[in-house]
């Protein structure tokens, strides 16, 4: 990453972020921490975590979303703005951890692609990550915008 000055950055990101927040009327405090040094880390604590949680967090990622175009300049040398509430992503890898297992050893087995519910592109990210080194099969993304996919196919 170059030329981005997370000391400027952070204030920044914390008035945007918490500006949405309040003209949003959740009840949510907004912490933003730059312990990485490529990263600002944006933390939800309060009362209507579950609002921003539900539906696989559609409203955590939304804000995600929005704050990231709102800094794509930073974005595009490098920067990450990464949201999350609750330990949510962490949960959120483990359990995309333990599907894509099962998918590789299902496809394995049978010899027949499996093909997952539709997944943002973090989401499916994470899944070609976890089975990029997997042998015996490999990934594809299929469809289109929010209907896009992974697809696990046996490997050839």
């Amino acid at each position: 990453m170059s030329e981005v000055d997370l000391s400027v950055l952070k204030p920044r990101v914390e008035t945007f972020v918490s500006d949405l927040i309040d003209k949003s009327s959740l009840d949510l405090k907004v912490v933003v921490s730059d312990e990485d040094p490529e990263a600002i880390a944006v933390t939800f604590q309060g009362l209507d975590l579950p609002l921003l949680l539900g539906h696989n967090a559609e409203l955590l990622d939304a804000l995600q979303y929005v704050t990231r175009r709102a800094f794509a300049t930073e974005v595009a040398v490098g920067l990450q703005i990464d949201f999350d509430a609750g330990g949510y992503r962490d949960s959120r890898r483990q359990e995309l951890e333990l599907m894509a297992q099962k998918a590789a050893e299902r496809v394995r087995q049978t010899k027949v692609p499996f093909v997952f519910d539709p997944m943002n592109a973090q989401d499916r990210r994470i899944i070609h990550t976890i089975l990029v080194d997997v042998d015996g099969i490999r990934t594809e993304s299929e469809g289109d915008g929010q209907l896009r996919r992974v697809k696990v196919l046996p490997g050839y």
